[in-house]
């Protein structure tokens, strides 16, 4: 069962006023679902609200140009692309991803990267040693 909260409840949790969460759900920031003259809203909503807002704060702590937000967004998409062909397409090297999603190699290897460094996929050795550019790659297993 789902864990409803109100905005007086979230308010509080928050630290903040009222308003200012419902001027979170009016901007669309905050998920909320209206019943009568009230909002609810489930704990689910307000975590993801919560680690967008994280995630804001710590690129706006590294200071950078609308050009680099739009860079780090765009590496983000890509590699939420790239795990999502390599779970259905397992064993994939980077010409494969590359020439499926459209995208340059080096926006691949950039994507793999961001991606194995949160565990996310891992590169198989066909040789000796990794050379992720040619060895296939593979999406992690969930909860590992």
């Amino acid at each position: 069962m789902k864990n409803y909260l109100s905005t007086y409840q979230v308010a509080k949790g928050l630290g903040v006023n009222i308003q200012t969460v419902r001027h979170y759900i009016r901007k669309g920031e905050l998920k909320a679902a209206r019943v009568g003259k009230k909002y609810i809203i489930t704990q689910e909503d307000l975590d993801a609200f919560l680690a967008a807002r994280k995630e804001v704060r710590s690129l706006e702590k590294i200071g950078l140009t609308e050009k680099g937000l739009q860079k780090v967004h765009e590496l983000k998409k890509n590699a939420q692309n790239v795990l999502a062909y390599l779970e259905e397409c397992p064993g994939a090297d980077v010409d494969e991803l590359s020439e499926s999603l459209g995208l340059s190699r080096k926006e691949v290897l950039r994507a793999l990267r961001r991606l194995e460094g949160k565990n996310l996929v891992y590169c198989e050795p066909e040789g000796e040693k990794i050379d992720r550019n040619r060895d296939p790659w593979y999406a992690a297993p969930r909860g590992k």
